[in-house]
């Protein structure tokens, strides 16, 4: 079996080495398969392991590079997928007892895609139930239970793609699919020492995947650096005829590197001395200060003064009511693990339809404004998270109880932003900043973040899960 120097290494670094038959697929399957056994009930990274259907991609994999097709830099790679992406034949729980044994007839695009690229899906990765629509305040809100992190089993991965960010952290998968409507990816990336895509709305396809928030969820890659999420999103991007709103926006993901001294950065500022934690603050600084290294003109900039953050929580609200509007009608929303998820009908009950009418202009004039600040800068630079993973069984409201500005206006706008690791924090855990772009410029977030990671090594930095879960 494979160790865990391989089993870390960035898909960049496992591409070659597969294509040249260095590294055998299916003892990679195997090796990631052992590890999962070992490891995963510790931190409730996994909903279900796939393991029959992996050994089956894993073979086929190997038998067409063996046989001279090579399909690409994802052909014999393993991965995990969040729970919420349908997946013929196999259990699709959407993190919620109500739907335990659903099992879909059809896969997710993005499941096809991969497959077409020749990934191999070790398994369906645990979530929160209904990745958060109907809110949550404690880590156990999910039918596998409180995801735990591969730094610190005491704490917390982030949620909703929790199981994406336990999986990736702990070296249980090369690389995961996550979705986010409100900080679902970057969060987990934040908290387990990942690099994680938040692509621009519509820049992949969900046909197939849970409806959380319509006009707010986004599909896009967990993984251990800036090049895999520009190869996962290459693979699972692009126009979907069965995805009306997936775009389409040419990827162009291949083009000229852009150099940093041309890019123009609006560093916005957090309030660390009321909200965060001074070792945060310093290793936030010292990213600011490599991106300057590069060239990257930085100035102090402030987001347009807007309530995003009230009218994201509208429009959010309403949607994922309807969404899940059936569970009420049946009681079974009962079966959830939040004890507030059965009342959000009669909780948001005050809200209107002018309220949300109003939301929905509000937000048409917020994506006007970002227009004419994305024409002053390039980029945004800015912590992700101010604070490093919480407690497993803390109040999250009261141990993330800071706001997030930056979060609500990118996902309001379906901003793209890129999650990067920046080194430890307090108790050793991972710090993370994020570098947001205007809509469908994924690769000059990418360009920039591979140039930053060629500087730093704080991506390579991961836990050692003997250790961590003996102590």
């Amino acid at each position: 079996m494979l160790g865990e120097d391989v089993l870390f290494q960035t898909v960049d670094e496992l591409a070659p080495k597969i294509q040249a038959k260095q590294i055998s697929p299916i003892e990679l399957t195997e090796s990631y398969l052992q590890r999962i056994r070992k490891y995963s009930s510790k931190l409730n990274a996994f909903e279900t392991v796939t393991a029959d259907l992996a050994r089956r991609q894993a073979r086929a994999a190997e038998t067409e590079i063996n046989g001279g097709k090579y399909r690409g830099p994802l052909h014999g790679i393993p991965y995990g997928a969040k729970d919420l992406f349908d997946t013929a034949g196999i259990r699709t729980s959407w993190g919620a007892v109500p739907c335990r044994n659903r099992v879909p007839n059809t896969d997710a695009t993005v499941i096809r895609r991969l497959r077409e690229a020749g990934a191999v899906l070790l398994g369906k990765l645990a979530m929160v139930e209904f990745a958060g629509g109907l809110g949550y305040r404690f880590a156990d809100a999910s039918a596998s239970g409180p995801c735990r992190n591969p730094w610190d089993p005491s704490r917390w991965t982030g949620g909703s793609s929790a199981g994406s960010g336990a999986a990736v952290g702990g070296g249980l998968v090369a690389f995961a699919l996550g979705t986010e409507t409100w900080g679902s990816i970057l969060c987990p990336s934040a908290f387990c020492g990942c690099t994680g895509l938040r692509p621009t709305y519509g820049r992949v396809s969900r046909a197939g995947g849970m409806v959380c928030s319509y006009t707010f969820d986004k599909v896009g890659p967990i993984a251990r650096s800036a090049v895999d999420c520009r190869m996962i999103l290459s693979a699972i991007g692009g126009p979907d005829p069965d995805d009306a709103t997936a775009s389409h926006e040419p990827l162009a993901l291949d083009g000229p590197v852009r150099d940093p001294r041309t890019i123009r950065a609006a560093l916005i500022p957090l309030d660390f001395a009321k909200h965060g934690e001074p070792e945060v603050k310093h290793a936030f600084d010292a990213a600011v200060a490599v991106l300057k290294g590069l060239g990257v003109r930085i100035e102090p900039a402030s987001l347009p003064d807007f309530p995003a953050g009230d009218v994201a929580g509208a429009i959010i609200t309403a949607e994922a009511l309807s969404a899940f509007e059936s569970f009420f009608r049946d009681g079974s929303v009962k079966q959830l693990k939040d004890p507030y998820a059965p009342y959000q009908m009669e909780i948001a009950q005050p809200m209107t339809a002018a309220d949300l009418t109003k939301a929905w202009r509000m937000r048409e004039v917020l994506l006007e404004k970002m227009a004419d600040f994305f024409g002053k800068y390039d980029v945004i630079v800015t912590p992700n998270f101010m604070s490093v993973a919480p407690p497993v069984d803390g109040d999250l409201n009261e141990t993330l109880d800071y706001p997030d500005p930056v979060g609500g206006v990118g996902n309001t706008c379906g901003l793209p932003s890129l999650a990067m690791p920046t080194g430890l924090g307090k108790d050793g855990l991972p710090v993370s900043f994020q570098i947001m772009g205007a809509p469908f410029d994924e690769a000059t977030l990418l360009n920039l973040g591979e140039a930053f990671q060629s500087k730093t090594e704080h991506h390579l930095q991961h836990p050692s899960l003997a250790q961590t879960l003996a102590s």
